[in-house]
């Protein structure tokens, strides 16, 4: 991507080769955002909006939002408020362009994935099941890189691979003192009051085959670490119920999605993960799935 403005979490390239080699462009005006049709509204914390707008999109967020042309090569953010380019910069690499990967033959999924140089596993599960704490226990106790603790990115070809997104994850400050994280190792979160991001390490330069797809499940009073392996349909609804469509309301592309995203379950082995949810269990819990990363190569 080439940016008119700096991208928080990203890793910036000089800029001659960004220009040479982008696939997204994307520019910055303090014009009004244009009015569009209004095609799906978010729920989520930014209450984020698709509109249409002739053969464009429009994301909106209140009076700001970004403009992505019908090819997802063209990105127009529109801020009128100055103040608030923080907070849109942090929407649109968080939300909008994970998105906008579908339009560029990618699988964009609500999980973290994070992975050392044998490969790369996926974590889901609904919201509070964990998956940020999990995510970054595994990162700080075993060094492992994080691609991305929220919305991750795959390449569903032959053998599917875990790209590249926002390194690094989201811990409330229980968390941070729970996993006894440095403060040298945390910043806080625009729009978060009292979430800070964890970035131990720098994202991968290149894809990694995805080894291991793990469904995390809700607290449990058990004291027990469970880790299952998974087939079968109910696979596919716990994953599928996780999927990013650009377009929510386009019936072929969520048929498409889930089509892809049965194949690579297909390919790929999947497990459930329960546990007690308590920061001395943590230790255990990554000694257990710590091995799924070798499995392959095994």
């Amino acid at each position: 991507m080439s940016s008119s403005f700096p991208l928080p979490f990203l890793v910036a390239l000089p800029a001659t080769i960004a220009r040479a080699i982008a696939d997204i462009h994307i520019e910055l005006s303090f014009d009004d955002l244009p009015d569009g049709r209004l095609i799906h509204q978010s729920a989520g914390r930014y209450g984020l909006a698709l509109h249409s707008f002739g053969s464009d999109w429009i994301f909106r967020h209140r009076a700001t939002g970004v403009r992505v042309d019908a090819t997802g090569r063209r990105l127009v953010c529109h801020c009128p408020q100055p103040s608030d380019l923080s907070l849109l910069a942090e929407i649109l690499v968080r939300r909008i362009l994970p998105k906008l990967c579908y339009l560029h033959g990618r699988l964009p999924i609500h999980a973290a994935t994070l992975g050392d140089d044998a490969g790369a596993l996926l974590l889901l599960g609904a919201s509070s099941s964990g998956k940020s704490t999990t995510t970054a226990a595994l990162a700080r106790n075993l060094g492992w890189r994080i691609f991305s603790d929220d919305m991750s990115i795959l390449d569903d070809g032959d053998c599917p691979l875990a790209l590249g997104g926002v390194p690094g994850v989201s811990l409330w400050q229980d968390a941070v003192d729970g996993l006894d994280i440095s403060a040298a190792h945390l910043s806080p979160m625009a729009g978060y009051e009292g979430k800070y991001a964890y970035r131990p390490a720098a994202g991968p330069s290149a894809p990694l085959p995805l080894n291991a797809i793990i469904l995390l499940s809700a607290a449990t009073d058990d004291s027990a670490i469970r880790l299952e392996p998974l087939a079968g349909p109910e696979v596919l609804v716990m994953i599928c119920s996780q999927i990013v469509p650009f377009n929510p309301r386009d019936p072929v592309e969520n048929a498409d999605l889930m089509r892809r995203f049965n194949r690579v379950a297909a390919d790929v082995p999947v497990f459930a993960l329960s546990y007690p949810r308590t920061y001395a269990m943590l230790p255990a819990v990554v000694d257990t799935v710590a091995p799924l990363i070798d499995r392959r190569a095994a």
